[in-house]
């Protein structure tokens, strides 16, 4: 069934699933590596970097007392579902901006790792290579500010040093259609020029569109009609200077 997610075990005492779509992506980097070999360590050095990413969001959370549910692994990324998010704008960005930072240091690990490696070796070499570059595409590719991406929350809590909460998310959800728009038009001409990733570019397009705006509501039903805790007082009257 391609509907489904499997459990591959557990990091931290966090769930790590799979989701089926995976298996796409799995054909897909075999399909453009040429090489069966290469492409299934392609496949699980991406699985790694995702699930290593994710964690970076995780843990950090984690510090300022927010749970994860589960991290789960699909053919447009990584997902690591946290119970609540951080209301107070500084911890949604230290939040936000430690997977880039995870993804960066990977890729500086594959850097050196490749200028180390011996010469004979073509394949770990391509690994390394891999390793390096695949990291800085996720870390760079995160920082767009596609809410509710990494870059597009980092952007929501800058904006809340001049509105509230949900004036903020609306800002950062009409920004992040805009590369939303971006997004499904550079995967349009990917798969009308016989581009490759044109069809995940076209998904995750949708995926930020429709996400984001669903978030968007959550946030104003929740800054409506919700009973607040202290944090989210302080987090709303106290000075932008220090709230960030």
């Amino acid at each position: 069934m391609l509907n489904g997610k499997y459990k591959l075990g557990e990091l931290f005492d966090i769930p790590i699933y799979v989701d089926a779509s995976c298996i796409f992506l799995l054909l897909m980097m075999v399909i453009n590596a040429g090489s069966l070999s290469f492409g299934l360590g392609a496949a699980l050095l991406l699985a790694v970097s995702i699930v290593a990413h994710e964690l970076g969001h995780a843990l950090t959370a984690a510090a300022f007392g927010y749970k994860t549910r589960d991290i789960t692994i699909s053919l447009l990324g990584g997902c690591a579902s946290l119970i609540a998010l951080p209301k107070k704008a500084w911890k949604e960005f230290l939040t936000a901006i430690a997977g880039p930072l995870v993804s960066f240091m990977l890729a500086g690990v594959g850097f050196v790792l490749f200028a180390t490696v011996p010469t004979n070796n073509r394949w770990l070499i391509g690994m390394f290579y891999y390793l390096g570059w695949m990291n800085v595409m996720l870390g760079a590719f995160n920082l767009l500010p596609g809410f509710p991406m990494d870059g597009g929350r980092i952007f929501r809590s800058t904006m809340r040093i001049f509105f509230t909460r949900e004036k903020a998310t609306l800002i950062a959800m009409w920004v992040g259609r805009a590369v939303a728009i971006w997004l499904g038009l550079s995967g349009l001409n990917a798969i009308l020029s016989g581009g490759s990733w044109g069809l995940v570019r076209l998904l995750i397009a949708y995926m930020i569109w429709r996400e984001g705006y669903r978030e968007y509501l959550a946030v104003r039903d929740e800054e409506r009609y919700r009973v607040w805790t202290q944090e989210d007082f302080e987090a709303r009257v106290s000075p932008p200077p220090y709230d960030l």
